[in-house]
């Protein structure tokens, strides 16, 4: 099922669309609705949003095999929204 929408695009990103669109001879929408569930899929697809940092990980690495060797670290960076 379709549900039409209206989104403002930059000029350049139009007539990228447009040109794509006489190359494979198929809708603007239709191209731009695809694009569009790409990117929703991708973001699905993404990462947790908690990382540990290259400090916090590289203290651990360095602790191994000595008298202070540390536990896993735990994420210390939250993903920006």
């Amino acid at each position: 099922m379709k549900h039409g929408a209206s989104v403002q695009v930059p000029v350049e990103v139009r007539e990228r669309l447009d040109a794509l669109s006489l190359k494979v001879r198929r809708e603007v929408s239709d191209l731009a609705a695809e694009a569009l569930n790409d990117y929703l899929d991708a973001v699905d697809q993404e990462p947790p949003e908690l990382f540990v940092s290259n400090e916090v990980m590289t203290a651990w690495l360095n602790s191994w095999g000595t008298a202070d060797e540390r536990g896993a670290p735990e994420a210390d960076i939250r993903k920006p929204a």
